[in-house]
């Protein structure tokens, strides 16, 4: 004869047990902490005796005026959870307590609608009812190891309500900042079932205290480490994987995104170099005006990007202190970025050296000459044929994207606007250093010839008016 059972299946609690065993034994608190933080409490408290003979008590309280509202969700799995369509409420599958009774050896939970035991005999529904709130107790193996990391990973949450543990209240603690961004959830439809979505949520960003790693975190409860600079705490609900420890890569990273482009004015010059940092910043999903602070952060404010078009430009920028970004110091999606953003100016662009590339904004006819104009330019006349066997003449431009000075084979421009011609001491130095062209015809500013060169005339300017040598010099720094 046949018989038929209603249930399709049934759940073995010693193999579910088996299974949760080697889990860290701090989500046996948090599931019935986030439980409690789920209903309208203004106070949780949480009491964990430490183990005796390898057995402690728990005993969870919340204050919730509705109580328990079905009994039966606590001995249920996968029954209709009542918070799948709330994306602000943690459960989804009603598997959480079930996860903690599996792990106890008996169990009782009461509350404003009856009470249910749970006892090696099995389990019993009485009438026994609370004026408020649900109290969960039950008794559960742990070692004295499990109930030491209990109590400093209950440390890590970041509670809204007053929530106390052994009786201390877990602190709050204060966001770094906070701010809204469309992120993946997952919500219920019409026919109850779970699907994938997106929706704007409050992202909180926390400092991790002294000893603590970075962790995300899913409306309050730590979810994985991450290693990040910051704790983020998501205020709904994340995928999670099944034991729901993890979330997959491309979550991580688009919230290493958004945190990036609301945090990146935070970000120093150590963090902007780590490998997390640098993903996000190759991201297309980086906003321009944080990519720059990041690019900034990385390689300072005085940095440009290598230019293959003119290979002096390079040269005269690291000889002006600028850093110059190669091809390899970033990846293909970093220098995507680069240029939708214009974090870097092509070396070339700020200091040219291909002469005759660009015009300037402005050049200067004699007519439009000051007096100090007019005595460098006759000062440098005199002097040059002393020092390189040949006239050398001055021109005066203005642009603020060109170079303080440009050499030409009988002249060289002195632009105002990244000079003062006033200040002889400058005028000197540029004089040295454009003449040093007339023999190292090379733009490259870091050769060797080209700054002992340099050297050598600045010698023997000293030379010059040391042996009484220069008249023409001479009267022209004494009109002055």
């Amino acid at each position: 004869m046949t018989t038929t059972n209603k249930s399709w299946f049934e759940v073995d609690r010693k193999g579910l047990k088996q299974l949760l065993a080697a889990r860290d034994k701090a989500f046996l608190v948090f599931e019935l902490i986030a439980n409690a933080w789920d209903e309208n409490i203004s106070q949780v408290t949480v009491t964990l005796s430490r183990p005796e003979r390898g057995r402690s008590e728990i005993v969870v309280i919340d204050d919730s005026p509705d109580g328990f509202k079905d009994l039966s969700h606590a001995y249920t799995m996968f029954a209709p959870s009542l918070k799948k369509n709330a994306p602000q409420r943690r459960g989804r599958f009603n598997q959480g307590e079930k996860s903690v009774l599996a792990l106890c050896d008996e169990a009782s939970i009461t509350s404003t609608t009856g009470q249910v035991l749970f006892t090696a005999a099995g389990r019993r529904l009485t009438r026994k009812t609370i004026p408020a709130g649900t109290e969960f107790r039950a008794t559960l193996r742990l070692t004295i190891d499990d109930w030491e990391t209990i109590g400093q990973k209950v440390q890590t949450l970041l509670p809204d309500v007053a929530t106390f543990y052994n009786g201390v209240q877990v602190p709050t603690r204060h966001p770094l900042a906070s701010f809204n961004a469309t992120l993946p959830t997952v919500l219920s439809d019409e026919e109850g079932n779970l699907r994938p979505t997106k929706r704007n949520a409050e992202v909180r960003v926390f400092k991790p205290l002294d000893g603590e790693t970075a962790m995300l975190y899913e409306l309050s409860v730590p979810v994985v480490e991450t290693g990040d600079s910051w704790h983020i705490d998501i205020t709904q609900k994340i995928p999670l994987n099944q034991e729901r420890d993890n979330v997959t890569p491309a979550f991580l990273s688009a919230i290493r995104v958004a945190v990036l482009n609301h945090m990146s004015s935070q970000i120093g010059q150590e963090r902007a170099a780590e490998p997390r940092v640098r993903a996000a910043a190759g991201d297309p999903r980086v906003d321009p005006e944080a990519f720059k602070m990041v690019i900034r952060a990385r390689f300072g404010h005085q940095s440009v990007s290598f230019d293959p078009s003119d290979a002096g430009s390079n040269r005269e920028a690291a000889s002006q202190a600028y850093t110059v970004v190669t091809g390899g110091s970033l990846s293909a999606g970093e220098w995507k970025n680069v240029r939708k953003s214009g974090a870097l100016t092509p070396a070339g662009h700020l200091f040219p050296t291909n002469h005759g590339a660009k015009e300037p904004d402005k050049s200067y006819t004699r007519a439009e000459w000051t007096l100090s104009m007019l005595a460098y330019a006759r000062f440098v006349e005199a002097v040059s044929p002393e020092l390189v066997g040949h006239k050398v003449s001055v021109e005066y431009i203005k642009d603020r994207k060109m170079v303080c000075g440009q050499f030409f084979d009988s002249h060289f421009n002195v632009n105002l606007a990244n000079h003062d011609v006033g200040n002889w001491q400058l005028n000197l130095e540029l004089m040295l250093h454009e003449l040093a062209h007339t023999v190292v015809r090379s733009n490259d500013h870091l050769h060797r010839d080209f700054y002992s060169k340099v050297e050598r005339l600045g010698a023997n300017l000293s030379l010059l008016f040391g042996e009484g040598r220069g008249a023409d010099a001479a009267e022209c720094l004494k009109a002055l």
